[in-house]
């Protein structure tokens, strides 16, 4: 839905299209989290959103900033899935994963005709919230962190409207957290990384140029 209201927009804003700006405002969603509870139950408590800007600096590179939030549900069938951050048996485990970011960003601009393509390099900070609960033996884990974090991606805008971005990689440090990554639920392991972490993302969405 949200590609086709950005295909629609595309069009009628084409009609009277002028002279290409430096400024542009996004927004869109997060693919890869959201698949982890099969796309079920969307709402306050199973979302994922992504807003920022760009601005200029000249013909080929611009800089910005955007702020990702992520509230996703882990469900068992993911968890059950080969990881290295998750081991032994996790029948009975059901999780969350609250995500924050926000980056300042540097852009390189490639612009062929209906397609720019734009490799991306983000830094700043970021909050991450892992929560887990194993029914079968009535024990929960609940790990916070606050980290300091890069992010390399490519963006792919089509008729300055409708965006891809994939990969997204985001790699980030932890500055403090409340308890240690790895413990075990029950049969479940879980096996994070004391100091850092690292995510996959795609998200889509679209671009409003000003």
């Amino acid at each position: 839905m949200i590609i086709l209201l950005c295909l629609i927009f595309s069009y009628a804003s084409s009609l009277h299209a002028q002279e290409k700006q430096k400024t542009t405002l996004f927004l869109g969603i997060e693919l890869i989290e959201l698949d982890q509870n099969n796309f079920q139950n969307l709402g306050k408590d199973n979302h994922t959103f992504f807003l920022g800007a760009s601005f200029g600096i000249d013909e080929k590179t611009s800089w910005g900033a955007h702020y990702t939030g992520m509230n996703v549900e882990l469900s068992e069938a993911h968890l059950q899935e080969p990881s290295p951050a998750y081991g032994g048996d996790f029948t009975g485990v059901s999780g969350n994963l609250n995500v924050q970011r926000l980056y300042f960003d540097y852009y390189y601009n490639w612009d062929l005709h209906f397609l720019r393509v734009q490799p991306v390099v983000s830094f700043g900070l970021g909050y991450n919230n892992w929560r887990f609960h194993n029914r079968l033996v009535d024990e929960d884990y609940d790990l916070r962190t606050f980290s300091a974090g890069v992010s390399g991606r490519f963006r792919f805008t089509f008729f300055d409207y409708v965006f891809a971005e994939i990969p997204a990689l985001d790699i980030f440090l932890h500055l403090h957290k409340n308890r240690p990554p790895e413990a075990f639920l029950g049969d479940a392991h879980i096996a994070f990384n004391d100091w850092f972490g690292v995510f996959n993302w795609i998200f889509i969405g679209c671009s409003i140029p000003l």
